[in-house]
């Protein structure tokens, strides 16, 4: 009776573990309309980690194990309600640089992703409950055998039998098991720690040189500024002609200004995005990251004074990108006070006008806070649009679409003005100066998603994005070739491969450096396609097909 009774717990406690391990993928599935297939195989994968779990000889052994399996699920089940996709390395590093602040704020805005956890805990609860020593009925070695067979031969015959020739064990082990709950958050881990590793720059950086030569030089003075900007989505900038909303009437109204209508970032994660924007790193040669100095070291070598000003200083792992070969980086933090805002996006101009007054040949490099979610970066009178998302509670929050929309609308209001600002703190009689301006990435509102930096289904407004550049009339005067060029390809498909030769051939007249890519021209005007890539994981790239650059 009592090996009758054990047998019944155990496969309860059994069935229990299956549940906390599926939960996660049937929920991929639902959401991604991956069908039952999906939900099938996942079962099948999961016979092993459930064979070994059942064997464990100690209740401690079991209740650990059965604990440990519930938070992986649960770490997947919060990406794939996010983000509609399993855990990846850039999920976990973004999760480890993430603030206080933001994270109060991720799990006030997504409690409905922290209620849907409740059944992978009682679950786990329930099932350390019951344990109790098997039966005999069934040995180890039959559950062991069983777990690990039925798999392996479903692999085997899904491998032979199919017709791709691409279909091997290690592309079906890497694609269809790998990245699925529980295996999923150890190997991505795994990933993580190669990633972070990488991220240490190789000693001898410091000694590579671009050999930048400025052909064309001028007694005026020479201010350039390359700004990267947070989650800002073309869509929502009336500077395209096409929103109903007038979110940029400052840059607007601004002369020499022009903006890149299908520009595209090349990442919808900042930790992706920013190191290919400062560097020569693509999709396709990403760790050369690791292996160069930064946009500002061609600067530097033509006798330029170089500067990064930062205001997301919660985000001190993109540093060694915007300080690497810098003369000076300057931490910018934001601070709030009574509601208004102290120090932080506006506090640049002022540090820009001060810089001016100091040097003769100046770059500036510097990367804002933006439009971060969840849209409170800006001032109250920039409070325009409302109801919005910083005027209500959470609840009202979560079911309307317009509260957000309202309030990312005003954070672009106070993006407009401080860009303005900026510019025209460089336009001064006599001195040559541009500013160029480009978004890491867009954003989801509402509807849409939460956030960015999903890559199972990647939208097109999370890469899709403003490239601005503004010029003086000096600039133009001794570069009417560039300036012609800019505004002929304003509608043209470009990526941000093109964003650091644009600005050391283009904006910066540094018109030729030596490297292994010879010599490059303004906006990169050759036959290339625009291909946007999904650098956030290891799936096969994201393609906006939107043609060619000419």
């Amino acid at each position: 009776m009592d090996n009758k009774k054990n047998f019944i717990y155990w496969s309860i406690g059994t069935l229990l573990l299956l549940c906390i391990m599926i939960y996660p993928n049937i929920v991929y599935a639902i959401i991604n309309n991956s069908g039952i297939t999906y939900m099938i195989t996942s079962v099948i994968f999961a016979l092993p980690v459930i064979g070994l779990v059942c064997i464990l000889p100690r209740k401690w052994m079991y209740c650990s194990a059965t604990i440990l399996l519930t938070i992986m699920s649960i770490i997947d089940l919060t990406m794939i309600d996010l983000y509609k996709d399993y855990l990846l390395p850039g999920g976990i590093i973004s999760t480890l640089k993430t603030n206080p602040q933001e994270a109060a704020e991720f799990y006030n805005t997504n409690l409905k992703e922290v209620i849907r956890w409740i059944p992978l805990v009682v679950s786990c609860v329930i099932g350390c409950c019951l344990y109790q020593t098997r039966s005999k009925l069934i040995p180890n070695l039959i559950i062991l055998t069983a777990s690990l067979l039925i798999p392996s031969v479903f692999v085997l015959g899904k491998v032979v039998g199919s017709y791709d020739s691409k279909i091997t064990f290690r592309y079906y082990i890497n694609h269809r098991i790998w990245n699925r709950t529980p295996y999923n958050v150890v190997f991505q881990s795994i990933n993580t720690i190669k990633e972070l590793n990488k991220r240490k720059y190789i000693e001898h950086t410091s000694q590579i040189s671009f050999g930048a030569k400025q052909n064309i030089t001028t007694p005026q003075k020479e201010v350039y500024i390359f700004a990267i900007g947070e989650s800002l989505r073309y869509d929502n900038i009336s500077l395209n002609g096409k929103y109903p909303r007038c979110t940029t009437p400052l840059l607007e109204q601004k002369s020499n200004l022009i903006l890149f209508h299908n520009y595209y970032s090349q990442a919808c994660l900042t930790m992706y995005s920013v190191p290919q924007l400062v560097t020569r790193a693509t999709p396709d040669n990403y760790d050369l990251n690791f292996k160069e100095r930064s946009i500002v070291e061609p600067f530097r070598e033509c006798g330029f004074k170089t500067y990064t000003i930062v205001s997301q200083t919660n985000l001190l792992s993109y540093e060694k990108y915007l300080s690497n070969g810098v003369d000076s980086l300057i931490m910018v933090p934001n601070i709030v006070k009574d509601g208004e805002i102290i120090m932080g996006d506006k506090t640049m101009t002022h540090i820009v006008d001060s810089l001016m007054q100091q040097h003769d040949k100046l770059f500036i490099m510097m990367q804002f806070l933006g439009n971060h979610s969840f849209f409170t970066n800006y001032e109250k009178e920039f409070d325009i649009y409302k109801p919005n998302a910083n005027s209500c509670t959470e609840e009202e929050r979560a079911t309307s679409d317009s509260l957000l929309i309202n309030a990312y609308d005003n954070s672009i209001l106070y993006t407009d003005w401080i860009l303005s600002s900026i510019i025209d703190v460089i336009d001064q009689p006599n001195i040559v100066s541009s500013f160029t301006f480009v978004s890491d990435h867009g954003e989801h509102i509402g509807k849409e998603g939460a956030g960015h930096g999903g890559n199972c289904s990647p939208m097109k407004v999370e890469y899709h994005v403003p490239f601005i550049f503004w010029w003086s009339d000096e600039y133009e005067t001794l570069h009417p070739q560039k300036i012609y060029n800019a505004k002929l390809y304003t509608h043209s498909k470009i990526n941000g491969d093109c964003i650091f030769y644009s600005i050391c051939g283009g904006s910066a007249k540094i018109q030729e450096f030596h490297s292994i890519y010879g010599k490059r021209h303004f906006l990169r005007l050759g036959r290339k396609k625009a291909r946007l890539y999904n650098t956030v994981s290891s799936h096969a790239p994201a393609e906006f097909h939107s043609g060619t650059v000419h």
